[in-house]
């Protein structure tokens, strides 16, 4: 478990009270809503597809991360930063390969001695090179799963602080990575604790990014918010709900719809 998780304080239990949300025209789906929200597909693949690269031994596996490591050291730089794209691609190639089932402990062990270097990938402002990066996260995490939970504290704090960034494609890199790591990471106190705190950010692309990101929890961990979170997650609906800004309200109105379909008392008025 992080040292995020370790410091948790212990959430209140559920509210035994239904949400209080209005119940507006404005807030009634389109038709056909109610049986699509919790089925919604997740962005489309990536036009370029990736051939994987097959490892054949672990010793070979750990030459490779030893040999990509002096790269990765230090600010990004004209001398360093190509070699660092190349290698951000070739990381994504092994991960689509055989490494992280075949040689699994090896290959989290060598992601996690280069995770720093991936975060900088991820934060550069060359944006080819930041989206690969922020790529490489996201099959990170569908393809370890529970095995980023250690890397979880780490990765939402530079991922959500991303989704606020000006430049437009940075944000939606950040948002889609933030959604991958919910999808995919076991679900604790801290994950529903930054989405009540980007819900309530100043500015207003973490907040409208917040509603999804409580959907893909909805739907990957409805079990473990009911014995411990639902509470928290009536408030960070509430709050989007009336949001001062009308695109979070929007959004978050697909989102009660998800919520309601799960938690129909606690969604009515």
């Amino acid at each position: 478990m992080d040292a995020g998780s370790s410091a948790e304080t212990k959430m209140p239990p559920p509210s035994s009270q239904p949400i209080s949300v209005a119940r507006a025209e404005s807030l009634q789906p389109d038709k056909g809503i109610a049986d699509s929200v919790l089925s919604e597909q997740p962005p489309p693949p990536e036009p370029v597809s990736m051939d994987p690269l097959h490892i054949y031994t672990q010793r070979e596996l750990d030459e490779v991360f030893r040999d990509m490591a002096p790269c990765f050291e230090g600010r990004e730089s004209e001398q360093n930063w190509l070699a660092r794209d190349k290698n951000t691609t070739k990381l994504r190639r092994i991960t689509k390969g055989n490494a992280p089932h075949e040689f699994h402990a090896a290959f989290v062990v060598g992601i996690k001695s280069l995770l720093d270097g991936i975060i900088k990938v991820s934060a550069s402002l060359r944006t080819t090179m930041s989206t690969n990066g922020c790529q490489l996260v996201q099959e990170l995490a569908k393809t370890l799963g529970s095995s980023i939970d250690p890397w979880v504290e780490i990765l939402l704090q530079t991922f959500i602080k991303m989704c606020a960034a000006t430049k437009n494609i940075a944000a939606q890199n950040g948002n889609i990575t933030v959604e991958a790591i919910f999808s995919n990471a076991s679900y604790t106190h801290r994950i529903m604790q930054h989405i009540s705190f980007a819900s309530q950010d100043k500015n207003v692309q973490p907040r409208t990014f917040s509603s999804n990101w409580v959907k893909a929890l909805i739907r990957k961990h409805k079990s473990q918010i009911e014995h411990s979170g639902l509470d928290t997650l009536e408030k960070i609906l509430k709050k989007g709900l009336t949001d001062a800004n009308p695109k979070v309200r929007e959004a978050y109105r697909s989102t009660y719809w998800t919520f309601a379909l799960v938690w129909p008392q606690k969604a009515g008025a």
